[in-house]
């Protein structure tokens, strides 16, 4: 029985391998390992050239859903101080945010994000603003390094009314102010007298005679009495260059603030030393003004002779 020959398979008879094509062809290993790469690169750019033209599409769609929003933005104030909790102030600042932003709510735009960064820092109470930024199309982030509120001074608006402006550390006024005698006052202390009665535009600083009070306050306000201190009168400082504290009860003439101290005078602390003993022996209790520019306190003998008994004998 004359043997079968066996059939050669499909596969065999007629791959299409590419190997078995770059043999027919005469393609050496490195050509085709060079057109493989060069195969994989053109799908690849294929592949982002689609993405690239279905991007703006998507985004254009994002950006009409963000405007078709009409509801209030939220703002957040990133790491806001403590206390930055009355509902006035933070409502203030948020209404200038989206004053600022208005109808330009497309997230894909930042002109609204500028503007609103812009009239934050306007209003005085901030150092800086390093970013306000979209959240969601609902909500926009405020991220600022505060500036902190240190002392109330009294002046008046334009139209005549009687207010208490907050200031800062520097001087500065903040974008807040009160009635003056009206209840619920921040108990931070108060200047007065000061020689700029109608007081400048938030964010920018008051005058000479309220930074010498500024200073006063940082010299005293770890002092043990401190706290017996209401206020601190700059009325002297345009013509004597001199500062007086007020207590309940009391007016101490300190006589020149910080910075501005002469040989005639006792030193800052001295001065600490010796309110110290008028609070610790009950004479901030008197109605009386004690002047404590200079005398000696050093004496084993001393005694606290005050040129001002009373006021009527001033």
């Amino acid at each position: 029985m004359p043997a079968r020959s066996s059939k050669r398979s499909k596969s065999a008879a007629g791959s299409p391998h590419p190997g078995g094509l770059a043999a027919r062809l005469g393609l050496g290993p490195r050509t085709v390992v060079g057109l493989r790469a060069a195969g994989w690169t053109a799908l690849a750019a294929l592949l982002v050239a689609g993405g690239m033209i279905g991007v703006p599409t998507l985004k254009r769609r994002a950006e009409a859903r963000n405007l078709e929003f009409d509801g209030p933005i939220e703002v957040r104030f990133i790491g806001g101080p403590s206390w930055f909790e009355a509902d006035d102030l933070r409502s203030g600042l948020a209404a200038t945010v989206r004053n600022a932003i208005g109808e330009d709510r497309a997230t894909t735009r930042d002109a609204g994000l500028k503007r609103a960064l812009e009239g934050l820092e306007r209003t005085g109470w901030f150092e800086r603003v390093t970013q306000v930024r979209w959240v969601d199309p609902t909500t926009v982030a405020v991220e600022a390094e505060w500036v902190v509120p240190v002392a109330l001074v009294d002046g008046t608006l334009a139209g005549g009314e009687r207010r208490s402006f907050l200031v800062d550390s520097e001087g500065r006024r903040l974008e807040l102010d009160y009635p003056i005698g009206a209840a619920g006052l921040p108990e931070l202390l108060r200047i007065k007298g000061a020689s700029q009665v109608v007081p400048p535009p938030p964010g920018e600083r008051w005058g000479d005679d309220v930074d010498a009070a500024l200073a006063l306050h940082g010299v005293i306000r770890d002092a043990p009495w401190y706290g017996l201190v209401r206020s601190i009168d700059t009325r002297r400082h345009a013509t004597d260059r001199e500062v007086e504290l007020h207590t309940d009860h009391s007016t101490i003439v300190w006589g020149s603030p910080p910075g501005e101290w002469t040989l005639a005078e006792n030193t800052d602390r001295d001065k600490i030393l010796i309110v110290e003993q008028l609070a610790t022996d009950g004479y901030l209790k008197a109605d009386a003004i004690y002047d404590i520019r200079s005398f000696d306190i050093h004496r084993d003998d001393a005694i606290l002779d005050f040129r001002y008994r009373d006021p009527e004998a001033r």
